[in-house]
């Protein structure tokens, strides 16, 4: 078995005692390193693609290392966003494993090292050999006790907290927050995202402490300007006069958008050598596959892997942009820990709901079962089709069609989409 597979089944295990030990007996290879370092739960993807492109534009070499990947393992660790090839993806990966097998026997207390811990270390031996200039890092889960916080980044980004992993980050807005601020340093500036008060009251106190400069996005002059299909515009006063493009879709990408450019303006403020005409480049390029993608426009398909309170209320009010209440046709699979409520965004928006999950995934899926006697007990026609293609295939006789509730579900369309006859845009 692989590492990456044999490892997943340890789950998520937060703390930073095996992935230190790991990291040493790899020499380091993070401190020889330059970090963005990005947390948050809604959000911090599309920020890291908007950071490197803008930062790629510049002349940086970029190294990037999110997560989950939709198709490809490989996606989650991309330079200048080509993905790792499968060659140094195997012999890095044969290398770190040892590593991780010498912990385990040498300190069995320590439990065994978990697949995220591993992928986070093969990013950073595979970063350090391939020499990148900067590295923009996301957080998995959490912050404060997440694989990745054992750097020490040049700046820190936080983007705004929701109600996400509840039953390992804290039961409210303000222990997910305290956990995710973790990721501030003494004295190293911090870019906060729109924050709910509870949030950033935790936040703000936890730079206090740190002696860390924080820029706030609430405090920073910018102007939304709405967006369509062709994608959005909006206005950076601080960076130019001129309006600025991004490709992506949705107000939260134009405040996304916003939160990378105020964290541009800070690297600037450090010495980075980033123009103007460099993060406009970087705006207009950057992609984030599976959040608002729409991969047809005829008919109109959207994917979106929106899977908590506030980032499916984002959706809807997306939706709710592109067509009226009513007329979509939803493809939707969750996972089984996830609350049933969550649809209640997306109700008055379906004429259908046709109930699916995905074909493969670490964590079980919700019944398609437990989701069609919801959907019918709140007056709403639903459907099951498995596997999720055939959900697909059923959704397209009557458009516009979404396809949503987890990343699973939507990794497994994109691999699938030839099949249904959609060429992504």
């Amino acid at each position: 078995m692989d590492p990456v597979s044999s490892r997943a089944r340890f789950g998520s295990h937060l703390g930073l005692e095996r992935i230190t030990l790991v990291c040493e007996h790899l020499g380091n290879p993070h401190k020889d390193l330059r970090f963005v370092h990005v947390a948050g739960t809604n959000g911090k993807g599309s920020v890291c693609a908007l950071l490197a492109k803008a930062l790629a534009a510049a002349g940086y070499k970029v190294g990037r290392f999110t997560s989950p990947h939709l198709v490809s393992y490989n996606e989650r660790i991309t330079i200048n966003d080509v993905p790792i090839g499968d060659g140094a993806l195997s012999a890095l990966g044969e290398t770190v494993d040892r590593a991780c097998q010498t912990v385990e026997e040498g300190h069995p207390e320590l439990g065994n090292v978990t697949e995220f811990e591993y992928c986070t270390a093969l990013a950073f031996c595979y970063f350090k050999e391939m020499a990148v200039d900067v590295v923009v890092l996301e957080t998995g889960l959490g912050g404060r006790l997440d694989a990745t916080n054992v750097v020490t980044p040049e700046l820190c980004v936080i983007t705004p907290i929701g109600h996400d992993h509840m039953d390992r980050l804290g039961g409210s807005l303000e222990e997910i927050a305290w956990e995710k601020a973790g990721i501030i340093k003494d004295g190293v500036p911090v870019v906060l995202g729109y924050q709910g008060s509870e949030a950033n009251g935790a936040l703000l106190r936890a730079a206090k402490e740190r002696k860390a400069p924080v820029y706030s996005l609430a405090e920073w002059d910018y102007q939304p300007m709405g967006w369509d299909l062709t994608g959005g515009r909006l206005r950076l006063p601080e960076l130019s006069q001129e309006p600025f493009a991004i490709s992506l879709l949705g107000d939260h990408q134009l405040d996304n958008a916003a939160t990378a450019g105020l964290a541009l303006k800070c690297l600037q403020n450090l010495g980075w050598q980033v123009q103007e005409k460099h993060i406009r480049a970087g705006f207009t390029a950057a992609r984030w596959p599976g959040r608002l993608e729409v991969v047809s426009t005829t008919p109109l398909v959207v994917l979106d892997g929106a899977h908590n309170q506030e980032g499916l209320s984002v959706l809807a009010a997306a939706l709710r942009n592109l067509h009226g209440e009513g007329e979509w046709a939803f493809v939707i699979g969750m996972l089984g820990s996830k609350d049933l409520a969550l649809l209640d965004h997306l109700l008055p928006l379906g004429k259908r709901f046709v109930l699916t999950q995905a074909d493969s995934g670490r964590i079980a899926p919700m019944p398609p079962e437990q989701m069609l006697a919801y959907v019918e007990s709140r007056g709403c026609v639903g459907e099951i089709y498995l596997p999720a293609v055939a959900a697909v295939r059923a959704a397209l006789l009557t458009p516009p069609v979404c396809v949503c509730g987890s990343l699973y579900l939507v990794g497994n369309i994109k691999r699938d989409l030839a099949d249904l006859g959609i060429v992504t845009q």
